[in-house]
Formats: C-alpha cells, sequence, structure tokens
C-alpha cells in the first residue's frame, strides 16, 4: 500500500493572505498542518481546532515526526540558501 501523501503544506505570508478563506476551510480537517515561512523560513505551524484538542490529549506519532522535522528546520539543518517547495514538502513527508 503507498504511504498518504502528506498534509503538510509550507505557505508564504502572501499566498495566506490570499487563500485565507481556503486556507481555514483545509485546516477543518484534521489531518492538514500548515508551516507558514516567511523569506523560505519557517514562522509558525497552523492546526484546526480538532487537531489542536487532539494535540492536548496527547500527539500522534505523525505529530511527533513533524515537530522533529520543523525543529531540524528551524535549528539551520536545512540546505544553505534559498529552499525549493520540493526540498520542504520532501522533508516533512510521512
Amino acid at each position: 500500500m503507498p504511504p498518504s501523501p502528506s498534509r503538510v503544506r509550507f505557505i508564504g505570508s502572501r499566498e495566506l493572505h490570499r487563500d485565507l478563506p481556503k486556507v481555514l476551510e483545509n485546516l477543518e480537517n484534521p489531518d492538514c498542518r500548515y508551516v507558514l515561512t516567511i523569506h523560505s523560513k519557517p514562522k509558525a505551524v497552523m492546526i484546526g481546532t480538532e487537531a489542536f484538542l487532539s494535540l492536548l490529549r496527547g500527539a500522534t506519532p505523525e505529530d511527533r515526526l513533524l515537530a522533529l522535522q520543523l525543529g531540524a528546520l528551524v535549528q539551520g539543518l536545512e540546505s544553505s540558501g534559498a529552499e525549493t517547495e520540493e526540498r520542504q514538502e520532501a522533508l516533512v513527508a510521512v
């Protein structure tokens, strides 16, 4: 069985501003995650309310993996220079 596609999506601040209604609708899916980037650097993770409540009850293995991957990004373990969306998606693929 092929792995399910990652529901983590990197989104820039301009794209977020432009697509906010769609992003908010997508966040109704508890498996959906957005990583807000500014100048290709992660600044925030957005999750819906159901996902947040689920986190309060106990993190899933996918959430722990995402936390480790985002930690690597924030600590500068990503490639130096401009990161591509492909590279970011590969890093968080579950």
